[in-house]
């Protein structure tokens, strides 16, 4: 899982072919935390259709401002630099794996 900011989130988004998923979180949410470890697992199983980046809404407010983050962790799916689905809340790593998977 790479670290993006308000600077880097364009480029992540719209670069290659692959869907993208953003986990936006904080420091201080322990959900968000305990989302990491599975996170950087699921980025290594599906590294040839995925690429999962993570998103520190206090150090890049305007994205999440942006994006509507009302509340985290919140995993947000593009495909082809258009944003397609959002999950709110820390689901498991399988049922994570399962909504990536989903269209």
């Amino acid at each position: 899982m790479i670290k993006i900011t308000d600077e880097t989130y364009d480029t992540f988004i719209k670069k290659g072919e692959k869907i993208k998923i953003i986990k936006l979180g904080a420091t201080w949410c322990n959900p968000c935390q305990m989302a990491i470890p599975p996170c950087n697992e699921l980025s290594k199983e599906m590294e040839n259709d995925i690429e999962i980046a993570e998103l520190d809404i206090e150090e890049s407010p305007n994205v999440a401002t942006s994006l509507n983050c009302r509340s985290v962790p919140l995993f947000i799916k593009f495909k082809n630099g258009q944003q397609v689905s959002q999950q709110v809340g820390w689901p498991g790593k399988e049922k994570l794996k399962e909504w990536i998977k989903s269209s």
